[in-house]
This record gives C-alpha cells, sequence and structure tokens, in this order.
C-alpha cells in the first residue's frame, strides 16, 4: 500500500466492516469479557439496546485496524504514545462501521527521524451517525 503523506490536515475514509457474532464472540474469547449485553441474546432483547452490542474497545479496535488500511499509517509507525476514546452510541451485531481519520497534527521530537502525529478518530455507522470519537497520539518515522 502506498503511504499518504503525512501532513496536519489530512483526511482519510476507511472501507466499511460490518460487525458480526462471530467477531462479537471472538472478541469476548480474546479478552474474557463475556458480558450478557455481549454474548446472551435474551438478556440482551431486555436491555435499552433490544439485542447485542459489541464492546467498546472492540469498535474502537476495529476502526483503528480499518484506518491502517488508509495510508495513514503504514510502515512509518513506531509505536502508539496515548489513546483517548469516547463512545457515544452502541455498535450493535449487524451494524456496519467506517472510520474518519483526520491528521490533527505532526511534529517533529528531540530525536532525529521522528515525528509525534496525532489522529483524530470518528467512527460512523451505517447511517453516518458518529458512535465513537477518539485521539491517537503516536511517534511516528519523520517523512
Amino acid at each position: 500500500m502506498t503511504m499518504k503523506p503525512l501532513v496536519a490536515g489530512a483526511i482519510a475514509m476507511s472501507h466499511g466492516r460490518t460487525i458480526g457474532e462471530g467477531d462479537v464472540n471472538l472478541f469476548a474469547g480474546l479478552v474474557g469479557d463475556f458480558t450478557p449485553i455481549h454474548v446472551d441474546e435474551t438478556f440482551a432483547k431486555t436491555s435499552p439496546h433490544g439485542t447485542r452490542i459489541a464492546h467498546g474497545p472492540h469498535g474502537m479496535a476495529t476502526a483503528i485496524g480499518m484506518a491502517t488500511h488508509t495510508g495513514l499509517f503504514g510502515e512509518r509507525v513506531i509505536g502508539l504514545v496515548n489513546i483517548n476514546w469516547d463512545f457515544m452510541g452502541a455498535v450493535k451485531i449487524g451494524d456496519t462501521i467506517r472510520s474518519k481519520v483526520t491528521v490533527e497534527s505532526v511534529r517533529p521530537t528531540s530525536k532525529p527521524g521522528r515525528s509525534l502525529a496525532t489522529y483524530d478518530f470518528e467512527v460512523l455507522n451505517q447511517d453516518d451517525r458518529t458512535v465513537q470519537r477518539g485521539r491517537m497520539l503516536v511517534v511516528v518515522k519523520s517523512d
């Protein structure tokens, strides 16, 4: 994949990803979180959502993963410094989410060839409703 130039103001939109039952069950097993709202449809029907929902961090991880296919990350990533994420809505089984990523800032560090890049994320569902929003600070190789 070709990397896009890393400049403040650059925006990329990922392709969509439909969250299925298998995804939720796999994530539950991976992290050990079998809270009924995620894995028990009978229980979840009594919740305000009316059905099972994906784990909040599952949506976040999927959004970040999808963003890696936009060309804004690639081989330039050295490491994650900080992440701050807000959850405004549920991601239900069958929802399709996508990431809108904006490069907020890029600034050099004290180490030559390295920069700090701040990425803003907006996670949209199939109705273009924002269900999550976040910001990541990442050490990257300078362009």
